[in-house]
């Protein structure tokens, strides 16, 4: 009995070093990614509820999109950031051309708490305004976060790679919080973007599982629950195919191709 127990010993300790052996080649194989670009949508209120501002910053191409709900005037802008300063332009909506350039938006943005202090101006100097900004849905306890991202080389893919696991990370003690597995996804950009209107960021994946392509905009919803303070994956938003544009002033979502869909109480209904 002694012999038989000993040996099962040796077996099981054979089974987990085995075990740990192939997991860690498996985690081996998962190379560290740098320069995977996150794009996070900002939606920010001013404080007398007259302007929406949808913002892109934090990336070498700032950009966004201003709504004036009182005159019900839209005005896109693009510029440079600094730092935390931001110096914006005003475009038109079907070109680029800077000569057409007719306000500016000038600001610091705290990067933490996403206030924006800033100063709407026109470029003939009939207009300068002081706007604050802040979250358009304010919760008190965001987690503030960084990320790690991982995957292998895929010469299948556009851009040779795929990414395979994101960490997330603790900006304020450089701890894991969680690691997102379990997909296959673009590996250049993510979404960081609060897609439920609740007031927190969730991670936005390009899907290339089972032979699926960027073009073919098939996402993968990472949600955060704030009970768990963990991030969950959404099926149901996963069956819908479109890329979603966030309406933050009227909680809507829009996938393109006539999916429009209203969030209320976290609840999606498809209006459209």
């Amino acid at each position: 009995m002694k012999t038989k127990s000993f040996l099962c010993l040796i077996a099981l300790s054979l089974s987990s070093f085995s075990f740990a052996e192939s997991t860690a080649t498996i985690s081996e194989q998962l190379k560290p990614f740098n320069n995977v670009r996150v794009s996070m949508q900002r939606m920010l209120r001013s404080a007398d509820n007259r302007y929406f501002l949808d913002l892109y910053a934090g990336i070498w191409n700032p950009h966004g999109t201003l709504k004036d709900l009182t005159e019900n005037k839209s005005i896109t802008f693009k510029g440079v950031q600094r730092g935390n300063s931001l110096n914006l332009k005003s475009v038109s909506v079907d070109s680029s051309d800077e000569a057409v350039t007719q306000y500016t938006l000038d600001g610091n943005l705290n990067a933490n708490t996403g206030e924006l202090s800033a100063v709407l101006s026109t470029i003939d100097g009939s207009l300068k305004n002081k706007i604050d900004f802040e979250p358009a849905f304010k919760v008190v306890d965001k987690p503030i976060i960084v990320f790690k991202f991982y995957g292998n080389e895929d010469t299948q893919q556009a851009s040779g790679k795929v990414l395979k696991r994101v960490d997330i990370i603790n900006k304020t003690d450089n701890t894991i919080l969680q690691s997102l597995t379990g997909f296959n996804a673009f590996s250049n950009s993510i979404g960081f973007l609060d897609i439920n209107f609740d007031g927190y960021y969730d991670v936005v994946l390009s899907d290339l599982s089972e032979g699926k392509k960027v073009e073919d905009k098939h996402f993968i919803y990472w949600m955060y629950n704030p009970k768990t303070k963990q991030f969950q994956r959404s099926p149901q938003l996963e069956k819908i195919t479109g890329f979603p544009t966030l309406h933050g002033e009227n909680q809507q979502i829009d996938f393109g191709d006539g999916q429009l869909y209203q969030v209320e109480k976290g609840l999606l209904n498809r209006i459209q």
